[in-house]
């Protein structure tokens, strides 16, 4: 049991045993009955409830500080990926924040630790094929994605609020023939959370 448990249930001990009011009469001493057992238990076990959903919601708001922002590579050199024979997921390695470790730069995979309301962008320049399709993808499924044919060293960005389930996977696909660049600035994949969300 926690200690503000143990706190509410000290003071409401307290207030049980002083609602037995004194009250002066002529010559003797009065005693006012307070609540009886069952209503001093009922109202135990309500403040049990509530202090126990309180602390529930302290723990989702404690493990609902989820941002991240990374860029796809480490080194300020101009560096291409690509064009590429298959559909494959960019891992953004350079991680600029990773706030709740949700993000891991090892795969490119974002996994939502709470059920909630998160804001997603992500943004890739044209790389040497001369055009760029990239995908935004959750649980394997395309989601929303940016598209640039001008031309190598053109880009583009696109974003959008997710509902998402804990445990939901997001990562960057780029589709085949088509490649990045980045020089630690400029191609990113970045989230956080709005607000968590009741599974």
């Amino acid at each position: 049991m926690s200690r503000c448990l143990l706190l509410v249930l000290v003071l409401v001990l307290g207030t049980a045993v002083t609602s037995q009011l004194i009250i002066p009469g002529e010559g003797k001493t009065n005693v006012k009955a307070g609540a009886g057992e069952d209503d001093v238990w009922l109202l135990l076990q309500q403040l049990k409830v509530r202090v126990e959903q309180l602390e529930k919601e302290r723990e989702v708001r404690g493990r609902a500080q989820v941002a991240f922002s990374a860029s796809l590579v480490q080194e300020e050199a101009w560096t291409h990926q690509g064009p590429f024979e298959f559909a494959t997921t960019l891992v953004f390695r350079k991680v600029l924040t990773n706030i709740g470790s949700a993000y891991d730069p090892e795969t490119g995979v974002f996994t939502a630790p709470v059920s909630g309301l998160y804001y997603i962008r992500f943004t890739g320049c044209v790389g040497s094929s001369g055009s760029l399709n990239m995908a935004l993808m959750k649980n394997g499924e395309n989601v929303f994605a940016i598209y640039d044919t001008r031309g190598t060293h053109g880009g583009g960005s696109n974003g959008a609020t997710l509902s998402l389930q804990q445990g939901d996977r997001l990562s960057v696909t780029m589709w085949p023939q088509k490649s990045i660049f980045d020089q630690s600035r400029l191609s990113t994949f970045s989230g956080f959370l709005l607000y968590p969300l009741e599974a």
